[in-house]
């Protein structure tokens, strides 16, 4: 899904999501995903292309805005990183067989593959329940502890429920008007929070995402390598799954931060790596005895990236806020996303052709290696906590401060 994509997601969802719960929204999703694919699949015209693309965004930006909630609800803590990670290394699996496929099938066949993996999803998905934190959020306790159960069999049911209706508070509380939980969504710990997602985001685009994975093909060609560039492009993709499945094991062992921080430095060599090798060029080194380090550059990106950088934001998106406010925090997480990636790829072109393959490669290490600080010094570890931890440890640091003042 492209930046572009992204931002077709309209503001109303954000209300959409918390009314009729995050598996509904998912499933609604691939309704404007399916139709998208069928005008492809059909087209006689450019503009049939345009309208599948717009369909395309939108179902697309439903079911990424609501899939991080519904993980992060549905997850036990000692799992939850996990599954987040799970979620988002099959994102990378789907990209590595669409490229896997690109090369030998066309538009509308590709198309007919799309449409029957959106109708698998919707079979299969229908028999999953929806989180208990929305049956919560609605009021119907007895659907709730029904998808506790099917979620955790040997859970102490009538317990858990009490707690998530302290947590949440009541049923009502999903009444509030928007107004309302935008006041609450702006007071100070709620906002740092979003700050931090936010700032994730923008090092993570920064730091290269898109940006590489968009332009990788043409920097193999730049870097005068042996190698056919599609076969590399290929072998990057199965890196990168390679790369989701080693964090998906040791994000709930090692904690997000840790993760985090070896991510951020193995970006930033990795860029540094390429930007050395595009120097090297310039000073008329020979292609031949340096075409290694372009292809373990971008070798090591591809696995650097997904063991924090890219995983981070959505995880600590499911974690960090209230039920209540998560829709809100969506809306803004996915917008903010889309606007920063849309930017960072319109800007990629114009720096390279004023700073050049020597000068742009560094900047983006820069970029990366500020998250390891940020990190360090702003965000939460939530490794091994419930939801309800997390909250109460954000409300009990937030009175440590203001008693403080």
């Amino acid at each position: 899904m492209t930046a572009v994509e992204k931002t077709l997601w309209p503001q109303w969802l954000a209300g959409f999501t918390g009314t009729i719960g995050r598996k509904k929204t998912m499933l609604v999703g691939t309704l404007p995903l399916t139709f998208g694919w069928m005008c492809m699949i059909f087209a006689k015209s450019v503009e049939w292309l345009y309208v599948g693309r717009l369909c395309n965004g939108l179902g697309s930006g439903m079911i990424w805005g609501a899939l991080s909630l519904y993980m992060g609800e549905i997850a036990d803590p000692s799992i939850r990183g996990s599954l987040i990670f799970l979620n988002l290394n099959a994102s990378s699996m789907g990209s590595l067989l669409g490229n896997a496929m690109g090369p030998f099938l066309d538009l509308k066949q590709y198309g007919y593959v799309a449409v029957s993996l959106a109708a698998a999803f919707i079979i299969l998905f229908s028999w999953i329940p929806e989180s208990p934190y929305h049956y919560i959020l609605q009021g119907d306790f007895k659907r709730a502890e029904a998808s506790l159960l099917w979620y955790k069999r040997h859970a102490d049911a009538p317990k858990e429920i009490n707690e998530l209706k302290e947590f949440v508070g009541s049923a009502n509380s999903d009444s509030e008007s928007f107004k309302n939980k935008l006041k609450v969504f702006c007071k100070l710990n709620n906002a740092k929070n979003m700050a931090i997602v936010s700032m994730l985001n923008l090092f993570l685009y920064c730091g290269g995402h898109n940006v590489i994975s968009s332009y990788a093909e043409i920097i193999m060609r730049k870097s005068d390598i042996q190698i056919t560039p599609s076969i590399v492009v290929i072998a990057l993709g199965v890196i990168m799954v390679i790369a989701g499945a080693v964090a998906m094991i040791f994000v709930d062992r090692c904690g997000r931060r840790p993760l985090l921080i070896y991510s951020s430095f193995g970006v930033c060599f990795s860029m540094v790596m390429l930007g050395i090798h595009f120097n090297l060029l310039a000073y008329g080194v020979d292609p031949d005895a340096i075409d290694w380090l372009p292809i373990l550059a971008l070798c090591l990106y591809n696995f650097a990236l997904p063991c924090g950088m890219l995983s981070m934001p959505n995880t600590l998106l499911g974690e960090l806020f209230p039920p209540t406010l998560k829709t809100i925090a969506s809306l803004t997480f996915t917008c903010s996303a889309a606007f920063i990636s849309f930017c960072a790829i319109r800007a990629f072109q114009p720096v390279l052709d004023l700073v050049g393959e020597r000068i742009i490669f560094f900047m983006i290490a820069s970029a990366a290696l500020c998250v390891a600080p940020f990190t360090y010094f702003l965000v939460p570890e939530t490794k091994g906590k419930t939801l309800i931890e997390i909250q109460k440890n954000m409300d009990s640091k937030k009175k440590d401060v203001i008693t403080r003042l």
